[in-house]
């Protein structure tokens, strides 16, 4: 349970970090609550939704070396986005304005949840 937390704040202060990184083409409204929520469904979107796409995607992943990791991250993305804004929870909701804000927004997560698995 204190792994998941930690991998939960991590996950909202990223994405903290990324919006002001990003301002103008991504945006997480809601404050803290709208961070720590967006970081539980992309944690849970990765967590049941991310292998089952690996693995369909294998022959991909191989082809193309590894490269085609940043496709299924930004598709985990897309799909956490539209999870979030489908359950309309008031006051909350994530805007990214286009396809290469996608693609920084996934790089940069993966970069930040590799840093906290460095530290088990």
């Amino acid at each position: 349970m204190k792994r998941f937390i930690i991998h939960l704040a991590a996950n909202a202060g990223a994405l903290y970090l990324i919006t002001r990184l990003l301002e103008g083409s991504f945006a997480i409204t809601g404050g803290i609550k709208g961070y720590l929520i967006a970081a539980l469904i992309i944690g849970v979107v990765n967590a049941l939704v991310k292998p089952v796409l690996k693995l369909l995607s294998l022959p991909f992943v191989i082809l193309t070396l590894g490269l085609f990791s940043i496709v299924i991250n930004v598709v985990m993305l897309i799909l956490s986005r539209y999870i979030l804004n489908a359950f309309a929870i008031e006051g909350v909701s994530m805007q990214i304005s286009n396809l290469p804000t996608y693609l920084y927004v996934a790089l940069l997560l993966s970069l930040a949840n590799m840093i906290v698995h460095s530290f088990k």
